[in-house]
Formats: C-alpha cells, structure tokens, sequence
C-alpha cells in the first residue's frame, strides 16, 4: 500500500487518478499486481523511499511522452520497461553526484576569492566600464547555472544586476530556466539534502 500511495502521488501530479476497480478487493486486482511487482523490484534493487519515489517519477514521464499514462500502472510493466527506467535513473544519480561535487567545488573557491563577503565580491568590477565578477565568472565557466539556480546570494546578487545594469543581467541565464533547473534538481530529496550541506545559509529557500 505505501507504494501504491507513492504512485497515486505522482499520477495525481500528472493529473490522472490512480482508483483499485469498485466492489473488489485490491489484492485481487491487476492494480494490486502491478503495485506488488513494483515494491518487489524496489527491494531487490535496495531503493530507499526517495529512490524508489523518484523511480516512480521517471518512469510516469516516460509514460507520459509516449502517451501511454492512462493506463494506470499497467503502463509501467510494457516491454522492459522498468528497466529501462532503472537504467535512466542510475544515469540520472551518477549526473546528479557530479552537479553535487561540481557545486562543492565552485563553492569553495568562490569562499576563498570572496573574503567573507559573497554578495559583495559577486558584484564587484574592477573599473565601471568592466562586467562584474559574477558576469565575468559565469562567462569563464567558474559558476555554473546550476549554482546560480542555488545559491542565495547568487539570487540576490541576479536581482540587483536587472535593477542596476540590466545589460548585464541580460548576459546570464534568465529567471524561468534557473527555476526549471532548480525544480529539476530538487525532486531528488538526496540532491537536497548534500546541497544544504555545502552550500549552508546560502541554500536558495525560494527561487526569486
């Protein structure tokens, strides 16, 4: 049952309600199979909850491109396919741990160059006429858009760049993709938790 309740989560967020057929008992029902082959693989593989939840969100947007989502969990047992989806997510999880130690890095030397004020050295330039250093840095791949989607006083600092030289605002990634690859990001409740870790009091609440 708690994997079926993970999965009516994610249909629902998909917009489709995931119901056992009236008058029956789950436990005889198709729904109930698919559910049981599911947790089954989940503990084979050894998912924890939020693995085996973001299984479920990969595969559900398979389905969903292949425009095969109505079939409720039947959907998730044609053709290999919760290989395939396993497959995408050790993918996805060996990219994720590389954004983590990419953030790590970046953060770091960004402490190091900023002297105990971030915000400051973000938007400090050397001569009015230069680019600030959060421009020049993003340019020379120092800071990532991911970072940016992150970081607090990179949210800040992207605020006051539209307010004050909105040339150079123009030059970095705009506001709606930081927040697409932020949300991305964050479904994995593990990325969440390392990010908070490293990033600290600079952790990005919201996405302004």
């Amino acid at each position: 049952m708690t994997v079926w309740e993970w999965c009516s989560e994610a249909y629902l967020q998909q917009g489709f309600r995931l119901t056992f057929p009236t008058k029956t008992d789950p436990v005889k029902t198709y729904q109930w199979r698919y559910t049981r082959s599911m947790a089954l693989k989940f503990a084979e593989w050894d998912f924890d909850e939020a693995t085996s939840r973001q299984f479920i969100n990969i595969a559900i947007r398979h389905c969903k491109n292949a425009g095969v989502l109505r079939k409720g969990l039947a959907a998730l047992h044609q053709a290999n396919l919760l290989q395939i989806c396993y497959d995408k997510l050790q993918k996805q999880e060996n990219s994720n741990q590389q954004s983590v130690q990419s953030i790590g890095h970046i953060h770091k030397w960004l402490i190091d160059m900023s002297n105990d004020n971030l915000l400051q050295a973000l938007l400090y330039r050397n001569d009015p006429d230069e680019f600030c250093n959060l421009v020049k840095w993003f340019r020379a791949s120092r800071v990532s858009r991911l970072y940016l989607a992150l970081s607090k006083t990179c949210g800040i600092a992207l605020a006051r760049l539209a307010r004050t030289n909105p040339e150079e605002r123009e030059i970095l990634p705009k506001t709606t993709k930081l927040y697409l690859l932020r949300t991305e990001f964050t479904e994995d409740a593990g990325n969440v938790d390392q990010v908070k870790r490293i990033l600290g009091s600079d952790w990005r609440e919201l996405c302004l």
